[in-house]
């Protein structure tokens, strides 16, 4: 005998089963387009460019050579209290016995960090010297050489652009050559006096107790960079040395000491272009 629910359960099984169906169908994921598949790959690929590119340098690193040609000139003493001619004692001005120089410097260092630069520097720089009673008599040859050398460190205050200005602090040693010769007349005896050929090489060298650098970069390609720049310096000659030599004729030559003197303080100054070198 069946019974008369029997319909009822039947529907009720039916109505469970097509439920169950239904609610798996909605939990299975619908598959992405061809679109949607590309935007969100691209979408990945942005986001770690630009975590790579937030993650480099804001500028050059690495061993950095640069070179530059400059005008120079200086201010204060080469010597102070020096024997005159007359026999009194007389300072020697820079102004006095030179004109003009032609630095070229050198410099060779590491950007350790895009804007810090650590490294050496050096010029070599010819002096054209002016005629006087001290140091170039009217009528000698005369040639003046200087070398300086010492650390420096830099600050790039922008270096991932395209122009980059810093600034430079540094100390140093410099060195002062000059040459003197030329035929003059000497004092033989009271009253009488001789021709003479005067030869004389003296050495001046002291520190460079502070030197100014200021300038900027501009990129030309990825390695290299070119820019003005301009040095302000301050130093002391606190060594003198040299010789000189005395033929007099009809008497033969003779080898004197300098006469003694006192420390030069003065100011040196530059200004030139530049160029830089960063190997990327």
């Amino acid at each position: 005998m069946t019974s008369k629910n029997a319909p009822f359960r039947w529907m009720l099984s039916l109505a469970a089963s097509l439920g169950v169906a239904t609610s798996a169908g909605a939990q299975e994921p619908e598959p992405q387009t061809e679109s949607e598949t590309t935007t969100t790959t691209t979408t990945t690929k942005t986001t770690q460019q630009e975590l790579s590119e937030a993650m480099r340098p804001e500028g050059p690193m690495g061993l950095e050579f640069a070179v530059s040609g400059n005008v120079g000139f200086g201010l204060g003493y080469v010597y102070t209290n020096g024997q005159a001619p007359s026999g009194g004692l007389e300072d020697l001005k820079i102004t006095d016995s030179a004109k003009v120089s032609f630095p070229i410097i050198a410099e060779l260092g590491f950007r350790v960090t895009p804007r810090f630069y650590l490294g050496v520097w050096g010029s070599w720089e010819p002096v054209l010297t002016k005629t006087n009673d001290l140091s170039c008599p009217e009528g000698f040859d005369c040639s003046t050489y200087q070398w300086r050398i010492g650390p420096e460190v830099r600050y790039h205050i922008r270096p991932g652009a395209s122009f980059d200005p810093w600034i430079g602090l540094g100390v140093g040693l410099e060195i002062l050559k000059s040459h003197v010769e030329g035929d003059t007349q000497v004092q033989a005896a009271p009253g009488v006096f001789v021709p003479a050929h005067v030869d004389t090489h003296v050495t001046d060298r002291g520190p460079t107790i502070a030197r100014l650098s200021l300038g900027g970069d501009v990129r030309v390609t990825r390695a290299l960079s070119v820019g003005p720049v301009i040095t302000a310096s301050v130093g002391q000659y606190t060594v003198r040395t040299g010789t000189q030599t005395v033929d007099i004729t009809g008497l033969g030559s003779r080898d004197q000491g300098l006469t003694p003197v006192d420390d030069g303080f003065h100011a040196l100054f530059t200004l030139g272009l530049r160029f830089a070198v960063l190997p990327m």
